[in-house]
């Protein structure tokens, strides 16, 4: 029961903290003008984290009905407050942009607070327990950052039947103009990261946890290979043939949230129940 909540609370974290990265860095590169449902998804952000400190307690109470145990919340507090005022603060900035009118400014606040919620996931985890590499967390940082930009491509490239041709194209070409190298950038980072947490890259696959972030890995190379789809032939597509392009673009995003899905699963179970090495939570 405690693991099934602590699924639950971790999965609306990492979606709240992600979906609010991607229209964060969607609106910071131009590709949408507005941050819609930016309020959202902080909401479920900061409603996960809040989940996940008092699950945490009971996990380490021994049932739920000790969830709001005062005594144990201190051993609690002590290996995730960081992250949940990483989170937190990260939000607080996210939703003062929403705000903000002049523009410049509020790119600057937008800016920061991508920063602030990406290195929320760096302020707690394997990485932070890994010993004798007190920089490794930093490498999280532009892995989730990149994550967050590619998995919120389907809410901002969906083909609306609102957005116009010109306007779509831009969309795409703005996306891609970034995505081409980035996207690379986050299959290099999760293997380094799987790598320095492993200890080489030998024997990766002899765990359970190996396995799931081995399957990520490769689900991400198909992501790469979408991505690299959604440059080369669907953008001329919509150029030559909008309706054609238009209805490429649907199948080819729609198989983007699948796989980034089946990505983020991956990565929770792998976090939450299993280890590095081996152990389980």
């Amino acid at each position: 029961m405690l693991t099934a909540l602590a699924l639950i609370a971790k999965l609306m974290l990492y979606i709240g903290a992600l979906v609010s990265i991607g229209i964060l860095s969607h609106f910071c590169l131009g590709i949408q003008q507005k941050l819609k449902r930016l309020r959202t998804f902080v909401a479920v952000l900061i409603l996960g984290a809040i989940l996940k400190l008092i699950i945490a307690n009971g996990q380490l109470a021994g049932s739920l009905s000790q969830a709001f145990n005062q005594q144990t919340f201190g051993w609690v507090w002590q290996s995730n407050g960081t992250q949940f005022l990483v989170f937190v603060g990260g939000a607080g900035l996210a939703i003062l942009s929403s705000f903000i009118k002049p523009s410049d400014l509020r790119k600057i606040t937008t800016a920061f607070s991508i920063i602030l919620l990406s290195a929320g996931f760096a302020a707690s985890g394997h990485t932070q327990a890994a010993e004798n590499m007190p920089f490794l967390p930093l490498w999280v940082i532009p892995h989730i950052l990149i994550a967050g930009y590619w998995l919120y491509a389907p809410f901002s490239l969906w083909p609306a039947d609102t957005l116009s041709d010109r306007d779509l194209i831009l969309r795409t070409e703005r996306f891609s103009h970034f995505a081409i190298w980035a996207v690379p950038f986050l299959f290099v980072t999760g293997l380094y990261l799987l790598w320095r947490l492993n200890g080489n890259l030998l024997d990766i696959g002899s765990t359970l946890y190996e396995r799931f972030l081995m399957v990520k890995l490769v689900a991400a190379l198909i992501l790469l290979g979408a991505g690299a789809f959604n440059k080369f032939r669907i953008g001329i597509l919509l150029q030559q043939s909008p309706l054609v392009g238009r209805a490429a673009l649907r199948k080819s995003l729609g198989l983007e949230a699948v796989l980034f899905l089946f990505v983020l699963l991956c990565v929770l179970w792998a976090t939450t129940v299993t280890g590095p090495n081996g152990h389980s939570h």
